[in-house]
């Protein structure tokens, strides 16, 4: 896989770190303290994640031959875990969930940033975690969650019969404190695209210019 960005990526790179910036998808804001967090070293914050995912929602929308594709922010598994179904309910009232291809799930550990996905094409639940970490909780509550959501918006108790749930280890791992947010957007990315996740830790430089660059210019970057 080629690792490279477009010519104009430095001047891209250093006005989006510039203070003043600032850009908004779907209304989602991020400004040049939020892109401070892809700087080496740095523990991404919020606003970048959900920026992030917005990217690949929009990029599925407008590619047919992509997976359809709804991805949470990152307040979702917290308001769900900590308040329940009722909280969340209205998180879906303008789409139809079951009528994607995967659902994204950011996940916040407290100092740790994990993602999980749901592939209703193959019926699976599936938890990435780079630093290799287990958590049936996490793929119970989506069960769960699958479960109320079909009630409430179908009319009928969600079938999980054939459905497989999973703490993957077959994945990049993390060798650091504080990559796990860009883990974990690339691992989105990836996923969101069926594509291998053939990245490394080698490649965290690169891949956090790589979300500063898809974020200042909105749109995510194909690599070959």
């Amino acid at each position: 896989m080629a690792f490279t960005l477009p010519t104009d990526a430095s001047v891209v790179i250093k006005r989006a770190t510039a203070s003043g910036f600032s850009t908004e998808l779907n209304n989602v804001p991020v400004t040049a303290r939020d892109m401070a967090t892809l700087g080496a070293g740095k523990w991404l914050n919020d606003e970048v994640i959900n920026f992030y995912m917005q990217l690949i929602i929009t990029r599925s929308e407008k590619t047919p031959t992509l997976p359809r594709v709804h991805a949470f922010n990152t307040f979702f598994y917290s308001t769900l875990c900590d308040k329940g179904y009722a909280r969340v309910r209205r998180w879906t009232r303008r789409i139809k969930l079951f009528d994607q291809d995967l659902l994204i799930v950011p996940v916040h550990l407290g100092v740790h940033w994990c993602c999980a996905v749901v592939d209703f094409r193959c019926k699976s639940i599936v938890y990435y975690d780079a630093l290799l970490g287990d958590n049936p909780k996490c793929l119970r509550l989506l069960m769960n969650y699958l479960h109320e959501e079909s009630k409430d918006k179908q009319g009928n108790d969600f079938n999980e019969d054939g459905w497989s749930m999973k703490c993957e280890k077959e994945i990049p791992r993390q060798h650091n404190g504080y990559d796990c947010g860009v883990f974990a957007i690339m691992f989105a990315e990836y996923l969101s695209r069926d594509a291998p996740l053939s990245f490394s830790q080698d490649n965290l430089p690169f891949l956090r210019r790589k979300a500063t660059y898809e974020i200042a210019t909105g749109s995510l970057v194909s690599l070959i």
